[in-house]
């Protein structure tokens, strides 16, 4: 009923609801929080990204990739943690866009892949088209 009331003030937007009360009543619980699309599609646009960064380096490792999906879930589960805290709202991505960012940076510092890291191109250079996707 909760959130069907809540709904019902909002315009059409795609949210993703969850009782922030479920330790103490499960999922039938009445107090719930939000998370919004944005909060699912830019850091899945960023891992998608370090994701092509790995497959373009061609060693076969998935290693930025799997570091933030750690990171993005710690994230997600920081901002639960802090909105039971204060009981009040927080918006995901301040704690998701430093983990979500911070750790694969920190990891390409490592491994001395930032600046590799930081000239990558998402598209294939002049001249080496895929062969049928230019017309005359």
């Amino acid at each position: 009923m909760a959130v069907s009331l809540f709904r019902s003030r909002l315009p059409d937007c795609h949210l993703v609801v969850f009782p922030m009360d479920f330790l103490e009543k499960g999922l039938w619980g009445s107090n719930f929080a939000l998370l919004g699309l944005g909060d699912v599609v830019l850091p899945g646009i960023f891992i998608a990204l370090l994701l092509r960064f790995e497959h373009s380096k061609g060693t076969g490792s998935r290693l930025y990739f799997f570091t933030t999906c750690v990171a993005y879930l710690a994230g997600l589960i920081l901002t639960v943690v802090v909105m039971h805290v204060f009981n009040a709202a927080q918006p995901a991505l301040l704690y998701l866009v430093p983990s979500c960012l911070g750790l694969p940076l920190l990891l390409a510092l490592v491994k001395g892949d930032i600046t590799e890291l930081f000239r990558y191109e998402d598209h294939p250079p002049e001249g080496k088209e895929k062969s049928g996707t230019k017309r005359d």
